[in-house]
C-alpha cells in the first residue's frame, strides 16, 4: 500500500456519515508539524517570487494574497501533493479507486484585512464536471470567525439549486448569467443552519465542492489567517470546459470528457491492480 493511502488521521465512521449528510466536516490533527512547515515555507516563497497567477488574484492594498497551482512551482507544495497523508485523507471521503490532485490554492488574510470571501459554491465555476471532488481547507495560523474563519450551510451540498458565482471584477467573466441569484444568507442568518468551528494548526475543514461557504474579513489586529486549500478528484471527473469558469493555466492536453489525469493533474493514488 502507497503511504498516501496510510493518512495520519483516519476517519471515522461518524465523521464519514457527517460528511455526507452535513456537506463538510471539521477534522482535528489532520497534518503533523513536518507538513505544516511544509506548507509555511511555500507561503514564504510564494511571498516573495509571486507568481503572475498571484499577482492577479492578490490585493495587497486590502490585505490579500492568494495564488492557485503553487505545486507545479515550489518544491514545498509539490511534497504535499505526493508525500503528505491529505491524499490519503480524500482517499476516504471520495469513494474512489483512484486519487488525483486537481489543484491547490492559497489565501492569506492579513490582520484587519477587510476582504471577505462572498457566500459560493465551487462547482459552478469549474471546468470539471463529477461528484467525487473534495477540498481540504488547511488553516496555518489559530483561526476563529473573527479572523476569517469560515462558515458552511449545512446540507446544502443536497440542495438542487446551482447559483453564480459572485466574484471580484478581475474574474467577473467566471458569473454565469444563466445561473440564479445566491439568497443573501447574511441578511437572514437565522434561517439557516450554519457550521463553523474555532481551528488550529493542522486542523482540517474537509467539503463537497457544493456546499455553500464564505468568511468574513480578517477582524483580528494580531493574527494572520493562512489557509492552504487543497482539491481532489476520483474517477468520475472529466474535463468539461464551458463558459464562465476558471481558466486552466498552460497546456494540460486534455480534451472535453476525458477524465482528470495527466502531469497537470497528476493520479497520487492510483487503482489497485
Amino acid at each position: 500500500m502507497a503511504d498516501q493511502e496510510k493518512p495520519f488521521r483516519r476517519l471515522s465512521a461518524d465523521e464519514l456519515q457527517r460528511f455526507a449528510d452535513d456537506g463538510v466536516i471539521c477534522v482535528r490533527d489532520a497534518l503533523p508539524a513536518l507538513w505544516l512547515r511544509r506548507i509555511e515555507a511555500g507561503i514564504d516563497n510564494a511571498y516573495s517570487k509571486p507568481s503572475s497567477i498571484g499577482d492577479i488574484v492578490s490585493m495587497k492594498d486590502r490585505g490579500f494574497m492568494g495564488d492557485l497551482f503553487m505545486w507545479m512551482r515550489d518544491d514545498n507544495f509539490r511534497s504535499v501533493v505526493f508525500d503528505s497523508p491529505l491524499a490519503g485523507l480524500a482517499h476516504q471521503v471520495l469513494g474512489s479507486e483512484r486519487v488525483t490532485h486537481w489543484y491547490d490554492q492559497l489565501f492569506v488574510k492579513e490582520p484587519g484585512a477587510e476582504v471577505p470571501t462572498p457566500w459560493h459554491h465551487d462547482l459552478t465555476f469549474w471546468p470539471v464536471s463529477g461528484r467525487q471532488i473534495v477540498s481540504i481547507w488547511i488553516p496555518l495560523d489559530p483561526v476563529t470567525r473573527s479572523s476569517s474563519g469560515l462558515e458552511y450551510v449545512r446540507g446544502s451540498h443536497k440542495w438542487p439549486n446551482r447559483y453564480k458565482a459572485i466574484t471580484p471584477d478581475f474574474n467577473a467573466y467566471m458569473v454565469n448569467p444563466e445561473l440564479e441569484d445566491l439568497p443573501d444568507i447574511d441578511a437572514h442568518r437565522s434561517d439557516y443552519d450554519l457550521l463553523d468551528w474555532n481551528m488550529q494548526p493542522g486542523d482540517a475543514l474537509v467539503f463537497d465542492p457544493l456546499i455553500i461557504h464564505g468568511s468574513s474579513g480578517n477582524t483580528s489586529t494580531t493574527t494572520r489567517r493562512r489557509a492552504l486549500a487543497s482539491r481532489w478528484a476520483g474517477d468520475d471527473v472529466v474535463y468539461n470546459p464551458r463558459k464562465h469558469t476558471m481558466p486552466l493555466p498552460g497546456d494540460h492536453g486534455l480534451e472535453p470528457g476525458d477524465p482528470l489525469g495527466g502531469s497537470m493533474f497528476p493520479t497520487v493514488i492510483p487503482a489497485a491492480g
